[in-house]
């Protein structure tokens, strides 16, 4: 397909006329990609690129797999386009396959609503928390990153990724309109190795054990009195924000939103379908929420879609009224057939289990690194799903004091985190983490042994490189 296709007036079309995210439009190289295939991205040139960011964490049963785009196939043979009033059976058997297949052992689960994005999906969690509790005001945290919409984008707090322009030069004044700023509050991330409270973890439990971040938490929503707080809505390992929390604290976080009267909002849009080892990331500290959001590995993305997954509190409440939310592509079939094949798919080929396994043998392979890198400060995750905080010293002194508060790519060639991306880029891997001094590690979740030893060895390769530069 590659020879047939003109890829310089390819790249002229893309310089041209798309608007660019990532990058302003003099900083922008465009990166070709001819096709795909399980963990790899294929240049025209039939380079093959073993990509570890797995796009956007996202491609959960991996690139191109033959049953989910067949049963796409058989979908685009009946149907169109139906909007969301109309039933079809993908609909109704994605939602029976995630209340009963994947969540029937747990008593919470209620009902479904399907979205086309996780953004959205977060901005129908908003209003049906804010909706159910009467209540306007939401807790966020700190590096918090939900999507780019006007709710989702009022709740992510990572400064360099909040829905506007963030300009790289420090004279000018971002322009950027969050939204509105008086329905959230801020909570502290449980982020042990740069708390911004001023602890050490292992010393900042009270004489109950609860953590600080959780106590000021708790402060924080009683501060502004419960009967205002709808909600707190928290990722359980934090994505782009990469801050993987200690084991403790997410059974503290619902046990207060409890003890609170608040709905506990678990956006599992990076996290869910199978990426930790276990269906969803929550699981692993037995606890149930009130509302999760979920996209990407819904579907391993080879169609757009999200979802929202409500208790069956909250579904009987909203069963009693109608509720004027339309999305045209909310439903939309060839989505819903998508979502089907792919749960189905991971079902049938125990992915999830095969992710857990993964997980067993990346962590041996970080514990390795760690012992011969002194720039690897901490790490922790799950599954395919890891997180490394790098270092200068065994003082854990960062390498950029910004942190996770840097706007964005104005000293990007200085971060750790691209130079080790750019090193492992020799290496044939594509491997890095979108704040300066941590990584996030991802591939499918039946990623093969070999292609987590090449990754590894790239990932020492570039910190072997790194540590060369003090």
């Amino acid at each position: 397909m590659s020879e047939e296709i003109n890829w310089e007036q390819v790249l002229e079309w893309d310089k041209k006329y798309i608007v660019r995210t990532w990058n302003s439009l003099r900083e922008y190289k465009p990166v070709p990609i001819a096709s795909t295939d399980g963990d790899y991205l294929i240049m025209p040139n039939g380079t093959r690129l073993l990509d570890f960011f797995n796009q956007l964490y996202c491609v959960n049963a991996g690139q191109k797999v033959e049953f989910i785009n067949n049963k796409i196939k058989e979908a685009l043979d009946r149907y169109g386009f139906l909007q969301d009033a109309y039933t079809t059976d993908y609909k109704a058997r994605a939602a029976k396959l995630i209340i009963e297949d994947i969540l029937g052992n747990e008593s919470w689960a209620g009902k479904v609503r399907f979205t086309s994005t996780g953004s959205e999906a977060v901005e129908t969690a908003l209003n049906i928390a804010k909706t159910f509790t009467n209540r306007p005001l939401v807790i966020t945290r700190e590096h918090a990153y939900h999507g780019f919409t006007h709710g989702a984008s009022s709740v992510t707090r990572l400064k360099g990724s909040r829905n506007g322009i963030v300009e790289t030069d420090p004279k000018s004044i971002p322009r950027h309109v969050p939204g509105r700023a008086d329905m959230i509050a801020i909570a502290p991330a449980p982020n042990c190795m740069r708390c911004s409270l001023g602890h050490k973890y292992g010393s900042c439990h009270d004489e109950n054990g609860e953590l600080a971040c959780v106590k000021y938490t708790r402060r924080l929503i009683q501060n502004h009195g419960p009967e205002q707080v709808a909600a707190i809505i928290t990722e359980i390992t934090q994505g782009a924000g990469s801050i993987h929390p200690p084991d403790e604290y997410v059974p503290q976080i619902r046990k207060m939103t409890k003890e609170l009267g608040i709905l506990w909002i678990v956006d599992e849009i990076l996290t869910g379908f199978g990426r930790t080892g276990k269906w969803f990331e929550y699981q692993h500290y037995g606890v149930e929420p009130d509302i999760i959001t979920c996209a990407k590995g819904i579907s391993s993305s080879a169609i757009p879609a999200g979802a929202v997954i409500v208790s069956k509190e909250i579904a009987a409440f909203m069963d009693q009224y109608r509720w004027e939310t339309v999305s045209t592509f909310s439903g939309h079939p060839i989505a819903m057939a998508a979502v089907c094949a792919n749960l189905e798919y991971m079902i049938n080929e125990n992915l999830v289990e095969k992710a857990r396994q993964a997980g067993e043998y990346i962590k041996v392979k970080l514990e390795e690194l760690k012992a011969k890198h002194v720039s690897i400060g901490s790490f922790g995750g799950h599954g395919v799903l890891w997180i490394v905080e790098i270092v200068k010293d065994d003082k854990m002194t960062p390498y950029i004091e910004e942190d996770r508060n840097f706007t964005h790519e104005a000293d990007a060639l200085t971060f750790p985190t691209k130079i080790i991306f750019n090193k492992a880029l020799e290496k044939g891997v594509l491997l890095g983490g979108a704040v300066p001094n941590t990584l996030r590690i991802g591939a499918s979740l039946n990623v093969s042994k070999e292609d987590i030893d090449k990754a590894m060895d790239a990932f020492d390769y570039g910190l072997s490189y790194l540590e060369s530069l003090k």
